[in-house]
């Protein structure tokens, strides 16, 4: 697969001789935080370093990169990626304190401290220097290194979530604006870039984090990194990788899809970041971890995630249950992020109950839209109620991100700006709520072993004349054109089997807008069933009904349920 930043790679010129990818594709995937995962458990793309300040300058002015140049070599043994960071502010040196920089503590969070004082221009040197000499020894690899290096990540405050302190101050003479804040990262920022991007020695990628949002203290710093950053760059994506269906979805992803997935000409492009920590274990994972897993996979994509960077707990449960579903659909999508490109596209059928929204979910009828206002959540789910849905823990969805995703108990069906429509990627539903119906908890409670697509689906509903779901294939999958039988495609639609009617696919085929590739008949066997059919003939002109390349279409009065629909190019 084509590098992203083809063009840019073009025009760079290395005074070494030396060069680093601009941002591959290829390089997008599952990525793990240890050394002891390996390629015969599954297709990793890449290995994490996250060194420590306080490790690798113990003594000040002397720097020890024997644990980095050792993560180096291991992901050139294993042929895997690298991506590399220091942890700083917290996991700053002893010595910083023993030289004038008081011991700041806070209250109220796991990371109490101590913190340096950011703002003391002992700090400042420091770390300032502690970048230019982190730089100057990942340049200085020999080339066969130094190509496994992906990017760095800059990090300029706490645990890498770029605040500067975690939890409530002790002490308020410590505060820092948010003015000084963006200040103090901007000088980091520039000096990542000076010691990992100019003079001699290869360019390497940088990531970010918070940088896209609506704070206007973050507009100086999202101009000037877009602006002079050289190759791809990257941000990290808070909560895209750590669950489903979590408050926040929409705001949290807006401004970062359209530099992710086919982003517009002019507009720059991204790739993206996130780890799966230790929520695994509890809160909306609890119910069926396999499962959770599975939807957070496909809305990771949706989201626009790219790497997916797993904690090694995550890891071993996958080789000890042996379970590679999400994964595998994760390595297979986060890298086809250009339509014209990409050899597949899919639409996971959902119907997302957001209590945002005022439109579809009239105040006067189910109460003020408030994110604390649990008795909304409760009457929105009730309206859905024949269809699976409802609300385990209504509390629960009234917290932070944090709160709900790792304490929230069992499972809620309606949230506060989460994604109000399926799960897709280059295949969009047309009208949705329109000609289906949404499911959730597909037969039945959830429970451990429940099948990974009952969390959520989409159905037909012939007594309110829903019978027909059309899908568009994006028009630049096949580069603004028909494809017009010039290639194959195979079809992929998973089912739910339950009763004995029949349901049929159209597709616009070169001699008929609607004809039928297949016609399944239900064994009623109460499982999941996926049907198979390879269209030698697709025109996929949008000639179809609603202007459809594809329609699913039930043929009787049964209604029939679906979890995806799914497209291939066949080789």
């Amino acid at each position: 697969m084509k590098p992203l930043f083809s063009a840019l790679t073009a025009g760079l010129i290395f005074a070494s001789g030396l060069s680093v990818s601009a941002q591959n594709r290829d390089s997008y995937g599952i990525w793990v935080r240890d050394d002891g995962a390996n390629l015969s458990e599954f297709a990793y793309k890449g290995l994490e370093f996250s060194g420590k300040w306080s490790e690798i300058e113990a003594k000040r002015g002397v720097y020890n990169w024997k644990d980095f140049d050792a993560a180096v070599k291991a992901s050139v043994k294993m042929g895997l990626n690298l991506f590399i960071s220091v942890n700083v502010g917290p996991d700053s040196p002893t010595w910083l304190f023993e030289n004038g920089s008081e011991r700041v503590m806070t209250e109220g969070h796991r990371h109490v401290g101590p913190y340096p004082e950011y703002k003391k221009p002992l700090y400042i040197e420091s770390y300032h220097r502690l970048i230019e000499e982190f730089g100057r020894h990942v340049r200085s690899l020999p080339q066969d290194l130094v190509t496994r290096i992906a990017f760095v990540q800059v990090k300029t405050g706490a645990t890498g979530d770029e605040a500067p302190y975690k939890g409530d101050l002790l002490d308020k003479k410590f505060k820092i604006s948010n003015k000084e804040w963006s200040d103090f990262r901007l000088a980091a920022f520039k000096k990542y870039q000076a010691a990992f991007q100019e003079g001699t020695g290869p360019v390497i990628p940088m990531m970010f984090t918070s940088l896209i949002n609506d704070d206007e203290e973050n507009k100086p710093l999202l101009n000037w990194v877009s602006s002079n950053t050289k190759l791809a760059w990257g941000t990290k994506m808070g909560g895209t990788g750590q669950g489903y269906q979590i408050n926040g979805e929409t705001w949290r992803t807006e401004d970062i899809l359209k530099h992710t997935i086919d982003p517009a000409p002019g507009l720059y492009h991204l790739f993206t970041r996130c780890e799966m920590d230790q929520g695994w274990k509890e809160g909306i994972f609890a119910k069926n971890i396999s499962q959770a897993f599975y939807w957070t996979s496909i809305s990771a994509v949706h989201s626009g995630l790219t790497m997916w960077n797993i904690t090694d707990s995550a890891r071993l449960w996958h080789v000890k249950n042996n379970y590679w579903k999400d994964f595998a659909f994760f390595n297979k999508y986060a890298g086809q992020t250009i339509a014209a490109e990409a050899t597949s596209a899919f639409s996971a059928l959902r119907e997302g109950l957001d209590s945002a929204d005022k439109i579809k979910f009239p105040e006067a009828e189910f109460g003020p839209a408030s994110i604390k206002n649990t008795k909304r959540y409760v009457a929105i789910c009730a309206s859905r109620a024949a269809y699976g849905a409802r609300m385990d823990d209504p509390k629960g969805v009234t917290a932070g991100m944090m709160v709900q995703r790792r304490e929230q108990e069992g499972l809620n069906d309606s949230g506060w700006e989460i994604f109000p429509g399926n799960y897709e990627r280059f295949l969009h539903q047309i009208n949705p709520d329109q000609t289906s119906v949404g499911w959730w908890r597909v037969g039945g409670e959830i429970t451990q072993k429940s099948p990974d697509y009952a969390r959520f689906a989409r159905g037909f509903e012939h007594k309110s004349g829903k019978n027909v779901m059309s899908f568009n294939i994006k028009d630049s999958f096949f580069s603004g054109v028909p494809l017009a039988g010039k290639s194959a495609i195979k079809v992929r639609i998973v089912y739910y089997d339950k009763g004995t009617g029949q349901w049929a696919l159209n597709y616009d085929a070169v001699d008929n807008p609607k004809k039928t590739a297949l016609t399944v008949t239900k064994q009623n066997t109460g499982e999941w069933k996926e049907a198979f059919v390879t269209l030698t003939d697709a025109y996929f002109g949008n000639r179809g009904p609603d202007k459809a390349d594809l329609a699913l279409v039930n043929t009787d009065t049964e209604d029939d349920i679906f979890h995806m629909i799914e497209i291939d190019r066949v080789k």
